[in-house]
């Protein structure tokens, strides 16, 4: 004789809170990136229950599950891990381990049915399900002229751009208006450092004189727009300010006399007072600028 278990309300009720549990946890996930999903709902778990034995120093420190306050680099240990060799490979290892099973030395950390252990089951899955990234680069930085900072006189315009089909140009725009193309192709071993998979990428700088005088006075936006072999575009734009004397350059080797000036020093500053320049006096403010490697007037009255 057969016996049918009955299920009591409270039975009933536990299960249908489980139930909701589950569905909400799934319903959370749904539309965010695993990244997003990681860090708004699974890095809490692994900082209050994984991390004490998968650390450096830890019981589990030699695991290739190895943990840090770095919320980032926690996912990416995640995901080189889940999946390798293929795309999902060891999801299912991960879900094994932490409700105690696959000889977990750490034994049970969440059991199968609390919404815990479905926010892990719901990372796996985004973990495993999601598409790579474009493998493709197109990248520019322009360096000088530094945003916020001020110029003057004759300085660099420079920068670096790397694209994984190759770099056709870099043209720039003076205050949203095409001025010229820069040179391009100077070597830069810290880009290609930064960048080994891509062709090109040691020989990727831009760079040329430059006469920030030659704009007036106040606000200006330099733009450098890379171009691919595809015709894509990248941009990088930087505004500041321009300081200069009325001429936008002075060429008379006279034209400057400090015979009657005077000068103070205040940590990386250099304050000239009575500076005679093309018969005008001026008090001048000179500053060091790390990208410069020298010191550049940000300040004429």
């Amino acid at each position: 004789m057969s016996r049918k278990m009955r299920q009591g309300p409270i039975c009933v009720g536990l299960l249908s809170i489980t139930g909701m549990m589950w569905l909400l946890v799934t319903n959370t996930a749904v539309g965010q990136t695993a990244e997003a999903f990681y860090e708004s709902d699974v890095e809490s778990i692994v900082q209050g229950k994984c991390i004490r034995c998968h650390r450096s120093g830890g019981q589990a420190s030699y695991t290739e599950l190895k943990f840090t306050s770095s919320v980032s680099g926690n996912h990416g240990v995640f995901d080189r891990f889940v999946n390798s060799p293929t795309k999902g490979a060891r999801a299912n290892t991960v879900l094994s381990k932490i409700r105690g099973a696959l000889g977990h030395g750490g034994g049970q950390v969440l059991s199968q049915g609390s919404a815990d252990y479905q926010k892990f089951s719901s990372y796996m899955d985004l973990l495993s399900d999601e598409q790579p990234v474009d493998p493709s680069v197109l990248k520019v930085a322009l360096e000088e002229p530094v945003k916020g900072q001020v110029h003057t006189g004759v300085g660099n315009l420079r920068g670096w751009a790397i694209a994984s089909e190759g770099i056709t140009k870099v043209e720039i725009l003076v205050d949203g208006v095409l001025a010229f193309e820069a040179p391009y192709g100077g070597e830069r071993g810290d880009v290609g450092g930064a960048f080994p998979d891509v062709a090109g990428s040691s020989e990727s700088g831009f760079s040329l004189a430059y006469n920030y005088s030659s704009l007036s006075a106040g606000s200006h936006t330099i733009t450098a727009v890379a171009y691919n072999a595809l015709g894509e575009t990248k941009k990088s734009a930087a505004r500041f300010e321009v300081v200069r004397f009325d001429s936008p350059f002075i060429s008379d080797p006279n034209a400057v006399n400090l015979d009657n000036a005077s000068c103070t020093v205040s940590s990386d500053e250099i304050s000239i007072v009575d500076a005679l320049v093309e018969g005008s006096v001026y008090d001048l403010r000179l500053k060091w600028r790390t990208a410069e490697q020298g010191f550049e007037i940000i300040e004429i009255r």
